[in-house]
């Protein structure tokens, strides 16, 4: 199976690979993931529960798409309580 991924044109002119940044469930509390998303994006509580629900029921939620370095950033705070995440 492929990944499919986009591309856009950021402000510079130049051409970037649209990316996912994917969180897993996991064994976190619901309190610790809901904190740890508000801190990593910035993003309010009502946001953040929501892609906590839907990393809980379906396995994976889409935490943010943009380019890999913006996901990266985010993801390093993920990381620090060593939340499953993936960058597609």
């Amino acid at each position: 199976m492929s990944i499919k991924t986009k591309e856009y044109e950021d402000f510079g002119g130049n051409v970037a690979e649209m990316r996912k940044l994917l969180l897993f469930n996991s064994t976190h509390t619901w309190d610790e993931v809901i904190e740890q998303l508000m801190k990593a994006t910035g993003y309010d509580g009502i946001h953040c529960e929501q892609i906590a629900m839907i990393a809980h029921t379906k396995g994976k939620a889409v935490v943010k798409s943009g380019d890999f370095e913006e996901l990266s950033d985010i993801n390093v705070v993920l990381k620090e309580i060593s939340l499953i995440t993936a960058i597609e």
